[in-house]
């Protein structure tokens, strides 16, 4: 592959991936579960959650086309479904009460520190939190694009610039996470709300533009 090549490709995965994955927004919701531990403990949890992040996506690039043919799936289903539990989602957030109280907070994270964060950092954290059915449907449909019937090496070249997308925006995940106490305390509690409200339609949105493109897909219409 030409250098042009495969720095286009390379933009189109990263470009494909990162509203879905969305790292500043998932960072941020990220840090509403440490509250207040200490800065070793928040750095040994959140490479525990990139770890988790990347073996997800990764199995789901390499094994997505077994998966699909054992239960019958078809990508655009995947988008469908994909996109249907991210609206929920963000439907979810936009719909939560104000985050404005201090003293909920506080009390909520202390709750979560002493009912064990580790029991949360893959379920629901890393999944559906950081990477979930979105970011699947996604890998799926760049999984099936990726192929290239009489080359190997150009699809493994492919498989490799997917996987390269996807550790790029999980360390701008690290980074945002790690910074997220900073950045709360910078915008206040009034700030927060906003910032999570606007997150939270964001996904919406994201969710929503994944599941007319698999319906798109289904009947074979043009959409976009």
């Amino acid at each position: 592959m030409a250098v042009h090549s495969i720095f286009l490709y390379f933009t189109t995965c990263f470009a494909a991936l990162f509203p879905v994955i969305d790292p500043l927004g998932s960072g941020l919701i990220v840090n509403s579960y440490y509250g207040s531990i200490g800065e070793e403990e928040r750095k040994k949890y959140t490479r525990s959650i990139i770890i988790h992040c990347l073996a997800i996506g990764i199995v789901s690039l390499l094994a997505g086309h077994l998966i699909l043919m054992i239960f019958g799936l078809a990508i655009p289903v995947i988008q469908i479904a994909g996109g249907f539990v991210i609206c929920k989602s963000g439907l979810e957030w936009l719909n939560n009460s104000d985050s404005g109280n201090r003293d909920e907070e506080q009390e909520e994270a202390q709750g979560v520190k002493k009912n064990n964060i580790v029991s949360k950092i893959f379920y629901p954290i890393s999944f559906p939190i950081c990477l979930g059915p979105g970011t699947i449907s996604v890998i799926f449909t760049l999984m099936a694009s990726a192929e290239r019937e009489n080359s190997w090496l150009l699809t493994g070249a492919h498989y490799a610039l997917i996987v390269a997308a996807m550790v790029v925006q999980l360390i701008i995940l690290y980074f945002v996470i790690l910074s997220g106490s900073k950045i709360n305390r910078r915008l206040g509690p009034a700030g927060n709300m906003v910032i999570n409200k606007l997150i939270a339609f964001i996904t919406f949105c994201i969710g929503i533009q994944i599941f007319i493109s698999g319906i798109a897909k289904s009947f074979h219409l043009t959409v976009f």
